[in-house]
């Protein structure tokens, strides 16, 4: 192997005979009394002057031809190869041309692919390109790979892959980029795990109910003994069940923030009612009776101010105006209240309704309730890993409120060890803020009229989560539609197959992949990914491990389909006579019955 062409001090080419060259394979260029680390970033068969089809010649040029033939190649008589090299680390003189290139060994990538300290970190997979090195008894048999195809998993050949946590203190936040079925979401699992046995507190929203970790991948040892070693360090919990928002403990501007949410359409006379008519301490119920009684004496205003007049007067107007109902008589005084209170606040009659609408979606969804947060705070506290499940837009909005409140609770602690000023702050953990679907929680702004009630806050732990020791980590397949400063904070990115020009335009602005790399990732194969990453240092080629526990929605429904019992058969869940389960007869557009009868499909 040798050095040709023109190389500088960050690119060469190399050309042997012997071999092909593998993609993200190392070298090592022996220029002068040193070895320089390089690895394969494109690669090439090649014979110039064979015919071809009018391809552009790729990585061969007349400089490079120029110097085969002065190393001996006969370019005419035998076919050759061609890789692009680029160095691991930044060189001060170009490469020598004509140099030896050798493979590397294990020591010498070590410190490169390896943190100082792997039990601090969290395994994500094997380096591609690695798989020849010979490697030592700690590093071997630890990462496996999946294969649905008979539901098996396989040791995984190459250096294991880790993200040292630790190194998240200066370099802060991951994000997971791919498209469907890219493997975006088993990294995340993969991720979580890594969490979860590192006993890291952290919070992670669920908006698909997948994330849970109570059965191995396989059957196997080694996946059984992962699976126990998560047990108790994770506990789930659902939006409206065991956790909540506390109406009690809401300022003003959380109040605006999770009725805007609840609905489209807000309008500043909205904000003017709900703002007017909220007290500090109202219960959700005190709030709502407020509203519906302004609401309600606003849409009978004429009756409502003759009420007025009379009991200026001295007159008994309960009695007078609901003689049929003793309980509104009651209830009378009070409204009549409400409304001498708010009579000439301007808010209109369609606005209090409008609010009262959104306060009931929040009330009926149960998002409002009196669980709140504690017993999640708890689970933090204990370092649990805690998974928060509920439907995309109750999740929202909850997501909202309780980020802000940890967020508070974690700021206010560091705060006041810096500055010791102020009451003191019982303790609380430092955390990891997880979501899939990030581009929801906090999406690009589209114009001045775009609201989305996390984006703000996810914004301000982007940026300045890292002194506070809260960090993020957020999955999406439109990484174009995330907010731009939430994903120019992501300082470790993991990009798997992704196709969307839009998307591939963003990932080339906010990584360090080369043109290469940004070309393959289209044709990634599922479950293979780049990491590019600060705490790295250098864009990597990562095949992500096998999960060590199951997805509850990993089966196929084909194959569930082929378990279950045909109608009318023993077992069968209706426990009638009836035909058999359907098959296809054909590409006509017909199906078989038992029974002979054919029932042709209508358009």
């Amino acid at each position: 192997m040798r050095v040709i062409g023109v190389a500088d001090q960050h690119r060469a080419r190399v050309a042997t005979r012997e071999r092909p060259f593998r993609i993200n394979e190392f070298l090592v260029v022996e220029d002068g009394t040193r070895g320089i680390l390089v690895e394969v970033v494109a690669t090439q068969a090649v014979n110039p002057l064979l015919p071809d089809s009018g391809r552009s010649p790729g990585l061969i040029d007349e400089v490079a031809l120029s110097t085969l033939q002065a190393l001996g190649y006969t370019p005419g008589n035998e076919t050759f190869y061609l890789a692009e090299v680029r160095a691991t680390a930044e060189l001060s003189c170009p490469l020598t041309v004509g140099a030896r290139v050798r493979p590397a060994v294990f020591q010498e990538v070590r410190d490169l692919l390896l943190p100082e300290d792997t039990r601090r970190a969290a395994l994500l997979g094997v380096v591609r390109g690695t798989e020849g090195f010979e490697l030592p008894s700690e590093l071997r048999n630890v990462v496996f790979h999946y294969f649905s195809d008979g539901d098996r998993a396989q040791v995984a050949e190459g250096v294991p892959f880790f993200v040292s946590l630790s190194e998240l203190s200066q370099y802060p936040h991951i994000g997971i980029f791919g498209g469907s079925g890219s493997g975006k979401s088993f990294a995340l699992r993969v991720l979580t795990e890594e969490l979860i046995r590192q006993g890291l507190p952290a919070v992670v929203f669920d908006p698909h109910f997948e994330l849970s970790f109570e059965q191995p991948l396989v059957l196997d040892a080694f996946f059984i003994e992962r699976k126990n070693e998560l047990s108790g360090r994770w506990a789930v919990f659902t939006v409206g069940h065991n956790v909540s928002i506390k109406f009690e403990e809401l300022s003003r501007g959380d109040l605006i923030t999770i009725l805007r949410s609840a609905m489209e359409g807000w309008t500043e006379q909205m904000e003017h009612a709900a703002r007017l008519l909220w007290r500090s301490g109202d219960s959700a119920e005190t709030y709502r009776q407020r509203l519906a009684a302004l609401a309600e004496a606003l849409s009978q205003k004429g009756r409502y101010e003759r009420v007025l007049e009379a009991t200026e007067k001295g007159e008994d107007v309960a009695a007078r105006y609901h003689p049929e109902d003793p309980a509104r008589q009651e209830e009378f005084p009070e409204r009549l209240a409400v409304y001498r209170e708010y009579r000439d606040s301007g808010v209109a009659e369609a606005s209090a309704y409008a609010v009262l609408r959104r306060l009931g979606y929040l009330l009926y969804g149960n998002l409002v309730g009196p669980q709140g947060t504690e017993v999640l705070e708890e689970a933090l506290k204990q370092g649990k890993t805690c998974i928060v499940r509920g439907e995309t837009r109750t999740l929202e909005i909850f997501a909202t409120y309780a980020i802000r409140k940890l967020f508070g609770f974690r700021r206010r602690y560091r705060d006041h060890l810096q500055y010791g000023s102020g009451r003191g702050e019982a303790f609380f953990p430092p955390f990891f803020l997880v979501s899939d679907e990030a581009h929801n929680l906090a999406p690009k702004p589209k114009g001045d009229r775009d609201f989305s009630p996390a984006r703000a806050i996810v914004r301000e732990i982007a940026q300045e989560g890292r002194k506070y020791g809260v960090f993020l980590v957020l999955a999406t397949q439109r990484p174009a539609l995330l907010d731009d400063t939430v994903n120019a904070q992501l300082n470790t990115k993991i990009i798997f197959r992704t196709v969307r020009a839009q998307d591939l335009d963003a990932i080339s602005r906010e990584t360090d992949l080369g043109p290469h790399e940004v070309a393959r990732l289209p044709y990634l194969s599922s479950g293979n990914a780049f990491v590019s990453s600060a705490i790295v240092g250098r864009t990597v080629p990562v095949a992500v491990r096998a999960a060590w526990t199951r997805s509850p929605h990993s089966e196929s429904p084909f194959e569930e389909w082929q378990r279950y019992p045909p109608m009318g058969t023993p077992g069968s869940s209706d426990g009638t006579k009836g035909p058999s389960r359907i098959p296809f007869r054909d590409l006509s557009g017909q199906f078989l019955f038992p029974e002979g009868i054919n029932l042709s499909i209508c358009n």
